[in-house]
């Protein structure tokens, strides 16, 4: 059986990083080469697929169709390595661990705390990076690999055959109005046509399906403010009289006496929330104690959420 010679994978960040720098002369600036050593390493990758892979041009480096191929699969090949470096030093606590992760507002207000903290006694030499948003925002990260994982809401409309996907919780989603607005008794989403809404920023997902509903009772979108900040939605509610929909155990941290929950008869869509994570990447192993981690957390919290009901009732 003959021998399969693969190329090298310190070729294969060279090209990733002429792509990423825009020319030859950048990307060997960035990694401490001659510019004829990175042009000669491109060019053996070239000989090597027998393909041309970049344009170069005056103004940089253009990818032609096989160099878009390669480099997919070139990411995902260091990615991989990356991981089996993780995790091989994991196994010997010798390095610092990284672990990175998306997640919404919710999660924040709720679980997240007690997740991170048990998860540093665990990996107390682990090195965290967390960001906030809509899993709609994360999607392009989790599927190149600069994210492990992210949680966030499904819509029936994502496309995740790609990626794997871990259901924990629904939530309970309400509409909220700033105290100083008298409630008397329930109301509809089509008699709050003249009113000003602000929601979360997003293409997909639950506030997506929420935008659809409030359209489908005639609330027009020009009154409809969109943001990625979570303080600036609790300001226009607080101070300018928005109206928002929220999570229910969203209202809490903020002090419950700010806020009014508006009984409305229309159903509000119920959000889904759920971890997601690339099927190209094997998860590492501090990502899936995330994961496991937050599935715990989730339990907990949707058995709260039971008991006050029937407290409640």
């Amino acid at each position: 059986m003959s021998t399969i010679i693969l190329p090298k994978t310190q070729h294969l960040v060279v090209f990733q990083e002429v792509i990423k720098s825009g020319s030859i002369g950048s990307a060997a600036r960035q990694l401490g080469l001659t510019q004829p050593a990175v042009s000669k390493i491109i060019n053996d990758i070239e000989s090597y697929f027998g393909v041309e892979l970049i344009v170069r041009k005056n103004t940089g480096v253009k990818l032609t169709s096989a160099g878009h191929t390669l480099l997919a699969y070139s990411e995902s090949i260091t990615r991989e390595m990356k991981n089996m470096v993780s995790e091989m030093n994991n196994l010997s606590f010798s390095t610092v661990i990284d672990v990175s992760f998306g997640y919404p507002s919710l999660i924040g207000f709720t679980f997240l705390s007690s997740m991170i903290k048990k998860f540093k006694e665990v990996f107390p030499k682990a090195r965290v990076s967390m960001f906030e948003a809509q899993l709609s925002s994360f999607l392009p990260a989790i599927r190149d690999g600069r994210l492990d994982f992210a949680i966030g809401t499904l819509s029936d409309e994502m496309l995740l055959q790609d990626l794997h996907v871990e259901p924990l919780f629904e939530s309970e989603f309400v509409l909220v109005a700033s105290k100083t607005r008298t409630c008397t008794g329930t109301t509809t989403l089509a008699s709050l046509t003249n009113e000003q809404w602000v929601m979360p920023q997003t293409d997909m997902g639950y506030y997506k399906e929420l935008l659809t509903t409030l359209q489908n009772n005639h609330i027009s979108i020009e009154n409809i403010v969109q943001t990625d900040s979570v303080v600036t939605i609790y300001n226009l509610v607080l101070n300018a009289d928005y109206l928002t929909v929220i999570p229910r155990d969203m209202i809490t941290p903020f002090g419950s006496d700010q806020f009014v929950v508006l009984p409305v008869e229309d159903e509000l869509p119920i959000a889904r929330y759920a971890a997601v994570w690339s099927k190209n990447y094997r998860i590492k192993k501090s990502a899936s104690v995330l994961v496991e981690l937050a599935k715990q957390y989730s339990a907990q919290n949707s058995e709260r959420r039971k008991q006050l009901t029937i407290t409640e009732q």
